[in-house]
């Protein structure tokens, strides 16, 4: 269920370390992507198959981290020129995630 925008693709190959790594999250990082993507780490209650998730491409440079964009489920993503890297940002910033808060 995603879409992919800018330069990505399904066969990027930035694409394919994202889907990689995601898949070797165990559950508990796949909640706390999940928290980050959508601000909540629940499935959707029609299943996951009505949740849409949007990645696209950024200029930014490989060591910024990617960025969500809770109200679209929209994810930037730096070109990332290793897995390994990407590994290292998407899980700094899917743990240093804090959600909303309210002032």
């Amino acid at each position: 269920n995603a879409v992919y925008k800018g330069e990505y693709t399904a066969t990027h190959p930035t694409v394919r370390f994202f889907w990689e790594v995601f898949h070797e999250f165990p559950l508990e990082k796949k909640k706390q992507f999940l928290l980050f993507l959508t601000g909540s780490d629940r499935i959707p209650i029609h299943g996951m198959e009505s949740l849409r998730i949007v990645i696209q491409s950024t200029t930014a440079e490989e060591h910024y981290l990617p960025v969500a964009h809770t109200c679209y489920n929209l994810l930037d993503m730096p070109r990332y020129q290793t897995k390994e890297i990407l590994r290292r940002r998407l899980t700094q910033a899917v743990e240093q995630y804090e959600g909303f808060s309210l002032v």
